[in-house]
This record gives structure tokens, sequence and C-alpha cells, in this order.
């Protein structure tokens, strides 16, 4: 009974093909081996993979002669390691899946394996909902693991623990067992033997109705990031290195719901976006690397500049260079005539007549307070008023650079130039300055 379902239901998840060459991660528990006998007497073509983490003695030792054994019965290849984990480094739990699954990557990459098997069966789908419902979810962790998800594939997801132990049972399967699952340590383990009994007390048939709930979690899943990318599509637009998202968004029903969904990557949670005041124009929002900022129209993602090579701001800008390197960008300087200027619209380059320019030029970061005098102009504006009038967002204000000559603001790089070193027609040394931003 068990070997057909068990067909069935690589068919219906369409996790491999007979003519697949698979790598069976085994630790030498009932789960894997189990799993070992299901695909060698459906004849599957498959390779086993063991780590040995050598953290429980001699108990670890005959884990792996179990396995190595166990590929010898089954005429099948056998990969073994053997590692250590450094306990002063964290979780030993990260630390071991991050080295397997790195191992079996390799392997898989190094002999053409088409997935990786691992033997997670119903118990283990309905206690990773209930952690991930433990520490907070959304659909995604509510409908748990994935028969078939980034090249592994999950043959048991739909085998209850006891039809396995009964399975091994019957066709005098052996197998190890891990004293460490009977330990209260993990949360995991107290899940499986607290919480889990208390419920199918309650049900009888829990994992069913749960395995029954899982799957139209699925199809919510499938709805709901149909759902998200249509509300990307009409509400998100990518400007350069700024996200801008129409304040519209916030009509939306359960637009917060969205917005950590589309945000969460950004390190914008749930929590976060609940408390945060998107009607106020300036407030920011911070993660440790982006920037949520609320502007007129639009919500504005950033990301938080790094310092670039410990450029220091203001830099001085002497006239033989011909490039200056800046935190974002760098100037490119030089020298042209009258007859070779064209003045084309574009707002990183700048002409300037040399002869009204003091010798100390420096590029710095535009400050509260500072003022040009806009071409054309009698008198002088706020740099502040040149950035609203230009329609600057918030997070590109702080990164505004000007040219002073002397203390005066020659140019508010990127935006206006000064009516005071403007061409004039008696001018003699014109110096022509391009403004190049990182991309």
């Amino acid at each position: 009974m068990l070997s057909k379902t068990f067909l069935d239901f690589i068919t219906h998840e369409k996790l491999f093909e007979k003519h697949d060459h698979l790598l069976l991660a085994i630790s030498g528990g009932l789960d894997s081996v189990v799993l070992a006998y299901l695909l060698k007497w459906n004849n599957y073509t498959f390779s086993l993979a063991h780590m040995n983490f050598q953290l429980r003695g001699e108990d670890s030792i005959q884990d792996e002669e179990l396995v190595r054994n166990l590929a010898d019965e089954l005429e099948v290849e056998v990969f073994i390691t053997k590692v250590r984990i450094n306990k002063n480094l964290g979780s030993t739990q990260i630390q071991a899946r991050q080295m397997r699954y790195e191992w079996f990557q390799k392997l898989i990459k190094n002999n053409g394996f088409a997935k990786l098997l691992t033997a997670h069966h119903a118990n283990d789908l309905l206690e990773t909902a209930l952690l991930n419902l433990t520490r907070g979810t959304g659909i995604k962790g509510l409908r748990s693991i994935l028969p078939l998800q980034n090249g592994i594939a999950r043959p048991l997801l739909f085998a209850d623990k006891s039809e396995l132990e009964q399975f091994a049972i019957n066709n005098s399967i052996k197998w190890r067992e891990d004293i460490s699952n009977a330990s209260d340590d993990y949360t995991r383990n107290k899940l499986r033997h607290h919480v889990i009994p208390q419920l199918k007390s309650i049900n009888p048939n829990l994992l069913t109705g749960f395995q029954q709930t899982a799957l139209r979690l699925r199809a919510t899943e499938k709805a709901w990031e149909e759902k998200l990318n249509e509300i990307s599509d009409e509400y998100f637009r990518i400007n350069g290195a700024v996200t801008e998202i129409a304040k519209s968004i916030l009509n939306e029903p359960h637009a917060i719901i969205y917005l950590s969904e589309l945000l969460s990557d950004y390190g914008f949670g749930l929590s976060k976006l609940q408390s945060f005041d998107f009607e106020r124009v300036g407030a920011q929002l911070l993660s440790s690397t982006y920037t949520l900022s609320v502007d007129r129209t639009h919500i504005i993602l950033t990301k938080i500049q790094e310092e670039h090579n410990s450029l220091k701001l203001p830099i001085k800008v002497k006239f033989d260079q011909k490039t200056i390197q800046l935190p974002f960008g760098h100037l490119k300087l030089e020298f042209v005539k009258l007859e070779s200027i064209t003045f084309e619209h574009n707002q990183n380059i700048a002409f300037f007549d040399f002869d009204c320019m003091q010798d100390s030029l420096e590029v710095d970061f535009w400050k509260e307070g500072d003022k040009i005098q806009p071409l054309g102009m009698k008198g002088k504006k706020k740099v502040s008023d040149v950035l609203i009038d230009q329609k600057v967002p918030l997070p590109q204000k702080s990164q505004v650079l000007v040219l002073k000559s002397e203390g005066e603001i020659a140019w508010v790089v990127g935006y206006k130039f000064s009516d005071l070193y403007k061409i004039k027609e008696n001018t003699n040394k014109i110096l022509r300055i391009q403004y190049y931003e990182n991309s």
C-alpha cells in the first residue's frame, strides 16, 4: 500500500522520472532508510549521501556504518564525508544544515544528479507549519514544506511517520534512532512530543486534515502571488537606483499587507510598516540597508549608500586634475573655447567663466541654509527650495552636491547653475565640468 501511494505521489507531483539519477540525503534514521528501500524496490537509480558531524561519539560512527552497509545491500553508490562543527560560531543546527546542503550541491554539480531527495514526511509538514505559526508567518509559512522546490524533491511528504515505521517493521528494515529526537531542548521536539499529541486527541485525523489544508494553501499562495504581481505592476516603478511607489496604493484594501510582502526582502516587515505614518511627507523608515521615505505623491525606496573608499567631503578641486573622484560618482574638468560649446540640455554639464572663479574650488554636500543665485535671477534662493522645485525625492536630497568657489555656490550639481559664473561675450577662459553618477 505504501509503495503504491509513494509512486502515485511522485507521479501526481511530477517529482522526478524513472530515468533520472537521484541523490538521496541519508542520516541512517527511519525516514531516509525507508525511502532508500522504496526507491530500490521501485527500480529508481540513486546514490546515497551521508554527512557525519561526529557530534554523538560512537552513535555517529554506527550511523555511518549502517549507511555503508545499506549501500552495499542495495548495491548503490554512497558518498560519505566527516565534518566538525564549531560550537562557538552559533547554532549547531543552522551550521549543520548549511554545511550539509553546500556539500549536496557540490555532489549534484560534480556528478550530474537530477534531483536531491530528502525524507520529509507528513509529520514534518505539520510540525514546520506550527513552528512557523509560533514565530508569526504568512501563507508561505503556513503551507509549510513543498513536495518539490529548488531541485529538492520530498517523495514521502504524503506519509505519516507511523506508516513508515510499520513498513520498516513489516519488511525487517533496520534503522538508527537519533537520541536527540527524544530531547525537549529543541522547539520542534516540544511541538512533536507535547502539542501535536494534544491536537490529535481532539482530531485523530489531524495529519490528513492538515495535508488537505496545505493543498488549499498552495493554491491560495499562487493566487496571492498573482495579486502581488498586479499590485507591483500598478504601483511600483523603478527609476534608476530608486523605487517609486505611488501613494495611491494606500487606498487599496489590505495595502499594508501588500507592502509588507513586496518590501520584506528590503527589511520592512509588517510590524514596522503598521506603525509607520505614510501620510506625513518627509517621514522616513529605516532598515539595515534601505530607507523608505514619504514624498508628496510617492513612497520612495532607496538603498543606504555605503562609504566609498573613505572619501571625505568637502573635496578640494585642483584645476590641473582632469577627474575628481566623489562618493557617488566623479567630475571631469576641461577648458574649452567658446566656439566649441553646445549648450545642450544636460543638467550634469556646467560651463563657467573661469576668470570669475577663485582659485580654491571645493565640492561638498549641500547644507540647510545654503543659497545660490540661479541663472537669470538677481537675488538668491535657498538650495532646499531649488530641490523642492526640481521635485527631488527626499532620499536623494541628502546626496546632492554643491560646487563652491570661496564659499559661493557656483553649481547645485545636476540641478542649478549660478548666474555669478555664467558665460559672457567677453569671457576669455571657460571651464567645462561634467558630473558622472555611479551606475
